[in-house]
Order: structure tokens, then C-alpha cells, then sequence
């Protein structure tokens, strides 16, 4: 079969393409700066993964407190992939090269997607001011990676649309099936989307170019109808029982869904400076350029593909005032579709052209550098001055210990958010045992507790309130209490539990006495 032909304003050129990749590649670099990137959710991902690959290790002692439950969880790709990483490379440089492999992709995914509707592949820079949000700073890792599978996806079913090509079509099934299991939101929208993009032209030929949906999506089905998370996404996606953001609400959050990642104003300037980028790239780029030819077929079916796919912006404008804010324990929901319209609304965008053009290439690229530079600072800031003697606490609890984790100072001065909330993460991850606050009662953990010998059951949002928790009543299973801030009433419990190591933010805490047995409570 002929390849179509690619336009010369299309070509790539070698010192674009080292430009491109240099820019892509310098987005992770906050994440190497740091032993411990400041993102909410990190430790508990870490800790999955350390569960899984090291459950038969008698010193770590997986074994005695957790059941491996794979099928429980829809972000069993992400686990997956961790787990083969951490083997050789360990468990904190696995997920930093996941993290940094979603970063690195999404500008590639949004400049195939924009390839295969024929639109001008430089646009895909305004994706990248974008690739440092508030969804990566809450460590919703699992979404993140989620992104560039989407966005290919649907370059897959754009390119199939032009012409069939089995090779293509696979690659779509699988991409499709791996995205389905990293995260069900952007799932939906490359169902959306290439179900947009495939139908046309009779139901032979639209049938065909849906064919590869159907693992994905049977994986969908079953995993509604077997999983516990599945029941939980099923009723919310249902409306049942829902509670919706107020629109006064909603409008006042939409800035901070989109880039609360720092304390400092640089957030919000790169935010306004990215939305000038859309409006300068809007007037540039809008009406005819006398200079071009009629459209050819081809053009003229890349520019109805294109109206196809931008559908999916207006259509996540509206899920962030329609869907619920949260359901159950799935949080947030509708937070999550700024960050997914703002990214669809991308190839929707005329290329600014001319000299003028290089000019809005030149600015997008200045905004997306100052931008990580302004998070690698934070990052570095953050360990200096907040985690470097996190190191030191960690030390002095023995491998396979039973830990909870108080964390009265959970928020940082640089960073957005509660990067400390769930060290007890840190804990698992780098010493074994079992710790509390932890996803392993969460219906999309890939393990649970074991019942006949497993830390009290907590109410909700618990992690939140440790001035609420009483060290003799409710801390009896642990041997070690590992402690931000306060500490609180554990500091009057003398001839229960002793510090064995206090620095400026962190403490250690050690029971002095034998705990009384538990099952669960």
C-alpha cells in the first residue's frame, strides 16, 4: 500500500526533531533532581509495586500481611509495567521512569495525532506547558501515563480511517486494551474517539475499523461486572447518588484542576501565557493563506476528521459541570476533564504561519522551559528543607516492621497540594511490613489485608485527622509510629510508646510494650 504523501510544511527537519525531543526529555528533569519527587499518591504506587515484586521475600513480610488480588485493579498495565522495570532498576527508578515516559510522550502523542489528521505538527509544543499539573502534583500517576495512550489511540483510528491497514489496526487494539488498564477516564475518550473517526462510508467498512475496540472493550465489561472498583465506576458514571459541584464552585476551581502545582505565582503566569499562546495562535493562524491551493481529497478529509475528534473538547467542558465531583471513594471525578479539554482543544488549533509562526513556536517552547525550571526549583527546595531527614527516620525501623503514620504537617511550602499525606508509603516501599494509612483496603488495590491479621479498619479520610487518633486505643497492631509534625498525644504516651529518633519535622515513635492481638477490628 502507498503512504500518503507528507506535505513540506509537515517534513520533519533533524534539528526540529532535536529540538522536540530535547524539550520533551527536559520536562522530567524535576524528577531526577530528587530522591523523593513531593507527589501526593507517589509512595502508595511505590509500594504497590514493592508488594507485588518482592511479596515471597520472608524479610520484607508481604507474605504474612496481604493477598495478591491482580484482577482488582484496572491499573494492572501501570503495575505491571512498574514491576518489570523495578526488577533490575528498582522500585523508586522504575516509577520515575514511568513518570518521565508519560511526560516524554505526551507531546509525541499530540504530534502523531496531529500528523494523522494533517494538521501542522508544531502545534503539539502547547502540550507541554501543560505536562506539569495538578493531577501529576496529587500523584494520580495511573491518569498521567493514561494521556499519551488516549491521544495515540486516536491517532491510530484517525490513520485507519484513511486507510485500512491491519498492522495499524492491531497496534490500535493493543493500545486501547493498555490504556483501558492504566486508567478508565482517557479509556472512554479514545472510545469516544475513535468510534467518532471510524464510522462513515457504510456499516462494512465502519464495523471493520471498530473491530479493534472490542478487547478493550469485552476487558471493560468484565471488569464492571467482576471488580469492586468496576461496580463503584459503573454507579457513578450512572449519575446514581451523586453529588455535582456547584457552577460558582466549578468556575472558581477551574484554574486550580489545570496547574496548582506550586505555592509561588509561576503556576498562574504560565497558565495565562499558555492561554495567549491559544488566542495568538487562534488570530495567526485564522482565515485563508493566499498562498495555498484548493484543498486536495485528502486535505479535505483531514480537515472533517479533525471536526470529528474536536468534539471531545466541548464534550469535557461539559463533563466538568455534569459529572460528580467524587463517588464513593473515586476522587475526584469531574476535576479531571480541564486538564483533558484543554489538551483536545489542541488539535483543534490553526498553525500560526509565516514568520510570525516561528515566533509563537519559539514563545510556546520559552513557557513550557521556564515552567520546569520553576517545578525542578520547588522539587530541589522541597528536599532540602522538608524530607532530607526523612532518610534518617526510616533507618531506625527494622525491615518488615508494622507501621502507622501520623501526619499532622502534611503540606509543603513549595509544592501544591499534600505531598507528605501518605509517607506511610515511603515506609512500605523502602522497608516492607505493613503500614497504615494505606490503598490496601481501597477497591482498586491490587492487594488486600489478610483478615486473620491486619491493622484496624479506619473510617474515612482518617489519614486526615491524626489529632483525632488515640496512640493507646486505636495504634495497638503497630510497632512503629513514624510521625510529621505535632506529634501530638503519642508525646504523653510515655510508658506506651518511646521516640526513637526526633528531627525538626520527622519522629519515630517505638511501642514499648507488646501489642495486643487483633483481627481487623
Amino acid at each position: 500500500m502507498l503512504r500518503r504523501p507528507v506535505p513540506d510544511a509537515l517534513r520533519r527537519r533533524p534539528l526540529r526533531e532535536a529540538l522536540f525531543a530535547l524539550l520533551a526529555v527536559g520536562s522530567t528533569v524535576p524528577l531526577w533532581l530528587v530522591d523523593r519527587p513531593p507527589l501526593q499518591d507517589l509512595p502508595q504506587h511505590l509500594a504497590a509495586i514493592r508488594v507485588w515484586l518482592d511479596y515471597g521475600d520472608p524479610e520484607l513480610r508481604f507474605a504474612e500481611y496481604f493477598e495478591l488480588q491482580p484482577w482488582r485493579t484496572q491499573y494492572l498495565a501501570y503495575y505491571a509495567v512498574g514491576c518489570l522495570l523495578a526488577w533490575p532498576l528498582g522500585v523508586s527508578t522504575a516509577v520515575k521512569l514511568l513518570v518521565g515516559a508519560s511526560l516524554v510522550a505526551l507531546p509525541y502523542s499530540m504530534r502523531a495525532l496531529l500528523r494523522a489528521l494533517g494538521r501542522d505538527e508544531r502545534v503539539a509544543l502547547l502540550v507541554l506547558p501543560l505536562a506539569w499539573n495538578a493531577h501529576l502534583v496529587l500523584g494520580f500517576l495511573n491518569f498521567v501515563a493514561a494521556l499519551p495512550l488516549s491521544l495515540w489511540g486516536v491517532a491510530l483510528a484517525a490513520r485507519l480511517r484513511r486507510a485500512w491497514c491491519l498492522r495499524t489496526a492491531v497496534l490500535l487494539g493493543v493500545v486501547a486494551l493498555l490504556c483501558f488498564y492504566t486508567h478508565v477516564v482517557p479509556f472512554a475518550l479514545l472510545v469516544m474517539g475513535a468510534g467518532l473517526l471510524a464510522v462513515g462510508d457504510g456499516w462494512g467498512p465502519s464495523a471493520r475499523r471498530l473491530l479493534p475496540l472490542v478487547p478493550s472493550l469485552v476487558a471493560t465489561a468484565l471488569w464492571t461486572q467482576y471488580a469492586p472498583a468496576g461496580h463503584s465506576t459503573l454507579a457513578a458514571a450512572s449519575g446514581a447518588e451523586i453529588a455535582r459541584t456547584p457552577v460558582p464552585e466549578a468556575l472558581r476551581e477551574l484554574w486550580m484542576w489545570l496547574s496548582d502545582v506550586l505555592h509561588g505565582p509561576e503556576d498562574d503566569v504560565a497558565l495565562v501565557l499558555w492561554g495567549l499562546l491559544v488566542v495568538l495562535g487562534l488570530a495567526l493562524g485564522a482565515g485563508p493563506d493566499p498562498r495555498d491551493a484548493p484543498p486536495s481529497p485528502d486535505e479535505a478529509l483531514g480537515a472533517s476528521l479533525t471536526r470529528r475528534v474536536g468534539l471531545l473538547c466541548p464534550l469535557c467542558v461539559a463533563a466538568y459541570f455534569v459529572a460528580p465531583a467524587s463517588h464513593d471513594w473515586i476522587w475526584p471525578i469531574a476535576a479531571r476533564f480541564p486538564l483533558l479539554a484543554a489538551l483536545w482543544l489542541v488539535p483543534l488549533l490553526p498553525a500560526p504561519r509565516r514568520v510570525p509562526g516561528a515566533l509563537w513556536v519559539v514563545a510556546a517552547a520559552l513557557v513550557a522551559v521556564v515552567h520546569v525550571r520553576a517545578v525542578a526549583t520547588a522539587f530541589v527546595e522541597v528536599e532540602r528543607h522538608e524530607t532530607g531527614e526523612l532518610d534518617r527516620a526510616l533507618e531506625v525501623i527494622p525491615r518488615g516492621s508494622r507501621v502507622a503514620a501520623l501526619v499532622f504537617d502534611r503540606g509543603s511550602r513549595y509544592v501544591g497540594f499534600s505531598p507528605f499525606l501518605h509517607a506511610a508509603g515511603w515506609v512500605q516501599a523502602e522497608r516492607g511490613g505493613a503500614v497504615m494509612f494505606s490503598f490496601a483496603d481501597f477497591p482498586h488495590s491490587p492487594f488486600v489485608f489478610r483478615e486473620h491479621d491486619r491493622p484496624p479498619r479506619v473510617p474515612p479520610r482518617w489519614e486526615w485527622m491524626p489529632e483525632r487518633v488515640d496512640p493507646v486505643r486505636d495504634l495497638g497492631w503497630f510497632e512503629y509510629v513514624l510521625v510529621r509534625g505535632g506529634p501530638g498525644r503519642i508525646a504523653f504516651e510515655r510508658d506506651v510508646f518511646e521516640p526513637v529518633f526526633r528531627g525538626p519535622r520527622w519522629s519515630v515513635w517505638r511501642r514499648r510494650v507488646a501489642a495486643e492481638p487483633t483481627h481487623g477490628g
